[in-house]
């Protein structure tokens, strides 16, 4: 009976920390991960993917698309990621990966465009080819003298949005310049 009770509580666990609809980490899984590599100084990369065009898709096609196009798009993320990352679901149509150990820039920025350039491909849905791209916004835990999740969180998130603002598809890492000038358009 304990055993089975210990099961039962692990596989709530489980369910309780990931997204239905991928089978990816949730916002809950990714905030306690994030406080554990934080808690244990293990530096890591952060990354905000937000799907463009995703509305588009579900107005035009229905959710069963949209459905489709998030898996495929989990999928994608998931090719880019290795064991010890974490890829979430934290928002209809928004991801985070985390990066264990890797705060090279260069690496992240090829992850990046890597990511864009496959989410640019068509998605089949019923013999429709569902089209979207994504837009990113990265950087590290060594870019701050003492990481701060809410911050972290706050600046991948502008710089997501200064990759929208650059006509999508594309990707921006959190510089002081792009946070200077968030602050001083009020955006910060």
């Amino acid at each position: 009976l304990n055993t089975r009770l210990h099961r039962a509580r692990k596989a709530a666990e489980e369910q309780a920390s990931r997204d239905a609809l991928t089978g990816l980490r949730n916002r809950r899984a990714m905030d306690a991960h994030l406080k554990t590599l934080v808690e244990t100084q293990t530096p890591f990369g952060l990354m905000h993917v937000d799907l463009d065009y995703f509305k588009a898709v579900n107005d035009t096609f229905g959710h069963a698309a949209g459905d489709r196009v998030l898996q495929a798009a989990a999928g994608v993320l998931v090719d880019e990621m290795r064991t010890e990352d974490m890829v979430a679901r934290v928002g209809g149509d928004e991801f985070v990966i985390v990066f264990e150990n890797l705060v090279d820039n260069d690496r992240l920025a090829a992850i990046a465009a890597r990511i864009v350039e496959r989410l640019e491909e068509p998605v089949d849905f019923q013999g429709q080819d569902c089209r979207i791209s994504g837009s990113i916004g990265y950087t590290t835990s060594k870019f701050y003298s003492v990481p701060d999740l809410d911050r972290m969180l706050s600046d991948v998130d502008l710089a997501l949005y200064a990759s929208k603002k650059k006509g999508r598809a594309c990707s921006t890492m959190v510089t002081p310049d792009l946070l200077a000038s968030a602050s001083q358009s009020g955006q910060a």
